[in-house]
């Protein structure tokens, strides 16, 4: 979030207290207008807990909570200008797709052809203008889901939050489903909070991730931020899949580091380090996609390699995965996209050169 740029949710000392222990611990956090952010982290991170303190569900121990500026920490939920859609959805059995979607406007008393003109335009913006008389055991997974987001925001919440909410599809229905939920979000302009443990579908969907560990925010950043320049081992370990080896530091200065990695064939020196001058053990990592692998030994001078053998292969159609026993006995994993249609050319018991580009390792603290 720009630094001028007045926040729209603000977070402020939140914890919240079960007895002794502590779910949520001193959390700050700024979200802008209009934002598309996540929460991502384990089960008993503390994230759902924090959401349900932005809806009222639950009350914060200590701490405040605004929003557009005005002090919702003890408002009740039904006086918030926030709605949250639940995991397993909770439509109404016995309703039709039209009335679960309208439920809220005709608590409200608002006028049978107003609700007739919002219903109908929210059921073409989820694209379910044709399933209006339908019964939810009638629909898809991706329907229900779609009519839950229609729910939930057929009242204008200024602020969404959203539990788990695509934890109940398939794979493929999920990630389709992804898209969907960002052009929504895109059009209506309405602030997104979302919760998940899924990575993937964070980093799919959000402009910024909130990584939670033990009540508390690791590290805030947009999705490439935190995936190329974790903050620390928990963050490089719990995004995405690395390699990660023990290493030393042998010399720094403002321009270079460097460094001694057993498993990466020795001595190594990296250019402009984040956060390496005063450590003396540190660790290295490497994503999988960032590493070569060929028969071949690499020609050019400049590039870092290894040798090894193929322990384990696993092919997945857009993409094979090898495990590497390297000489030194090291396990390197590499991610390798299959561009071309061939027979394999690397395969198990393969001897083969792993080699990478100076500025794909990452230095983390110990």
């Amino acid at each position: 979030m720009n630094d001028n740029e007045k926040a729209f949710i603000e977070i402020r000392g939140i914890s919240k207290y079960f007895g002794d222990f502590a779910a949520v611990y001193k959390v700050d956090l700024d979200i802008k207008k209009g934002e598309l952010f996540s929460i991502l982290g384990a089960s008993g991170s503390g994230k759902t807990t924090l959401l349900r303190m932005m809806a009222g569900l639950e009350i914060p121990t200590e701490g405040k909570i605004f929003i557009d500026g005005i002090d919702m920490t003890n408002v009740p939920p039904y006086r918030r200008p926030v709605n949250i859609m639940f995991q397993n959805y909770a439509l109404f059995p016995h309703m039709t797709v039209f009335d679960n979607i309208a439920y809220g406007l005709k608590k409200e008393g608002v006028a049978k052809d107003i609700i007739q003109e919002r219903v109908s335009k929210m059921l073409t913006l989820v694209k379910l203008s044709e399933y209006g008389k339908r019964k939810p055991n009638q629909l898809s997974g991706g329907q229900s889901q779609r009519v839950a987001l229609a729910r939930s925001l057929i009242k204008e919440p200024k602020v969404l939050l959203l539990d788990e909410p695509l934890a109940a599809l398939d794979k493929k229905l999920r990630q389709s489903t992804q898209f969907e939920l960002i052009d929504i979000q895109e059009e209506l302009g309405v602030t997104f909070v979302i919760v998940t443990h899924d990575q993937e579908e964070a980093m799919t969907l959000s402009d910024r991730i909130a990584v939670m560990e033990e009540g508390e925010f690791v590290q805030i950043g947009a999705p490439n931020l935190i995936y190329e320049h974790p903050k620390n081992k928990f963050v490089a370990d719990f995004i995405g899949n690395i390699n990660m080896f023990d290493a030393t530091v042998i010399d720094s200065n403002e321009q270079d580091v460097s460094i001694h990695c057993e498993a990466l064939g020795g001595d190594i020196v990296l250019q402009k380090p984040s956060h390496a001058y005063n450590i003396k053990e540190i660790s290295v990592a490497l994503r999988p996609e960032k590493v070569m692998i060929d028969k071949q030994q690499p020609t050019d001078e400049n590039i870092d390699f290894v040798t090894g053998i193929v322990e384990d292969f696993g092919y997945f159609g857009n993409l094979s995965i090898y495990r590497v026993r390297t000489n030194n006995g090291q396990i390197i994993q590499v991610s390798q996209q299959n561009r071309i249609r061939s027979e394999h050319t690397i395969k198990w018991a393969d001897e083969v050169y792993l080699s990478w580009e100076s500025d794909s390792l990452i230095l983390l603290e110990s």
